[in-house]
């Protein structure tokens, strides 16, 4: 074959080949595994932030998006986000951006670093040149342990890009003991069903509150916060640790519980609009009321929020051994009643930092193993 044809050849080549210039971005990575099943290997994990941007010259048609979860190799998992939903989240999410809450909780959506100058968020599943959808969050279980997540965008013919992003069951360098003596149930977790999950700053935080034998939280009619079993509590070290943060000057939020004779409906109307209202105006430190934090090894922190107005016992810079009593537990931030929201987290700056999957030891078994696995609502904690 002479030169000329190869030289047509490649041409055509080049001409038929299509030239896609999309770009996956995902925010938080790596990716954590959650426990849903220990002893038969399943679990479930939270992609938060993807954005697919259209880097070229021309316009791209997003036909859907999928998420495969691989084993070696092997997919063991597939969820999928066809165009009509893609649509309905574009536009959504262009209404937020619009009104400005995206801007305002960007410890949510990170957008600040995720979109880079001259991009835009598209209101369809339509991209221009330098438009972006935004996906918040996508959900997908597997009963397999994964080591990948490929991330697929899908045109009109087949696929049109992909990004492959590790998967692992995250291993801290530090041995946690619980925060809190005595028996305490679990009110919210890591599970998919809880309002923790689906914030990636908390998505891996625990409630949790101490019950008495008739299973209720409070004494009498529950109108006072000293009815409440929670309400100051001693509150411990879950490690060895040095003190980042102390604020213990919000009044506790007596406001927050629900009266007698308030109808539920009614009751969450009044506590969502004051929470979001604390959410837009200090972002996730204003929503965790008086707070201590702590720093350990690996730059792991541990957050302990919600604690009594002027319990705190620490002072910022204290260096604490593991099971020091640092607070008492409280209702302050957006709390509807006395219990101690803890977490785990990468980092000191509350509206930054991504929330760490963790684990107790130490802890007495309850029906089930208890130690060393993932906590999830309904489960009664007790050191041993």
């Amino acid at each position: 074959m002479n030169r000329l044809c190869l030289a047509a050849l490649a041409a055509g080549m080049l001409t038929a080949a299509p030239a896609h210039a999309l770009e996956i971005r995902v925010d938080p990575t790596p990716l954590y595994v959650f426990d849903l099943s220990p002893d038969r290997a399943s679990v479930d994990l939270m992609l938060h932030n993807i954005l697919i941007v259209n880097d070229g010259e021309g316009v791209q048609e997003v036909h859907g998006m999928r998420v495969e979860l691989l084993a070696k190799g092997e997919i063991v998992s597939v969820v999928r986000a066809p165009a009509s939903m893609i649509a309905r989240r574009a536009e959504r999410i262009a209404n937020y951006s619009d009104a400005g809450l995206l801007q305002a909780m960007d410890f949510q959506f990170h957008l600040s670093h995720l979109l880079k100058p001259g991009e835009t968020l598209s209101r369809d599943a339509t991209l221009d040149p330098r438009e972006a959808f935004l996906n918040t969050s996508l959900y997908v279980s597997a009963s397999t342990m994964p080591d990948t997540a490929r991330i697929v965008v899908e045109g009109e013919n087949g696929d049109i890009e992909s990004r492959d992003v590790a998967v692992s069951r995250h291993q801290s360098p530090n041995t946690y003991r619980a925060p809190v003596d005595g028996r305490w149930i679990v009110w919210a977790s890591g599970d998919a069903a809880h309002h923790h999950r689906w914030v990636q700053s908390s998505e891996y935080a625990i409630d949790i509150a101490r019950l008495g034998a008739d299973l209720r939280s409070f004494r009498g009619d529950g109108t006072q916060l000293e009815d409440y079993l929670t309400f100051g509590a001693p509150l411990y070290a879950v490690a060895d640790g040095v003190v980042v943060a102390v604020r213990d000057d919000q009044s506790n939020n007596a406001g927050g519980l629900r009266r007698p004779d308030e109808p539920f409906e009614a009751y969450q109307e009044r506590v969502a609009e004051a929470q979001q209202a604390i959410l837009l105006a200090d972002g996730f430190a204003g929503a965790a009321g008086n707070y201590i934090l702590l720093r350990h090894k690996g730059g792991e922190h541990s957050l302990y929020a919600h604690i009594r107005q002027g319990s705190a016992r620490v002072r910022v810079g204290q260096a604490l051994s593991s099971g020091a009593q640092i607070g008492e537990a409280g209702t302050s931030g957006n709390s509807t009643e006395p219990h101690l929201h803890f977490q785990i987290i990468d980092g000191p700056d509350l509206n930054t930092a991504r929330g760490l999957p963790f684990v107790f030891e130490g802890l007495r078994n309850d029906w089930i193993e208890m130690s060393g696995r993932h906590l999830r609502a309904g489960d009664v904690i007790e050191r041993e």
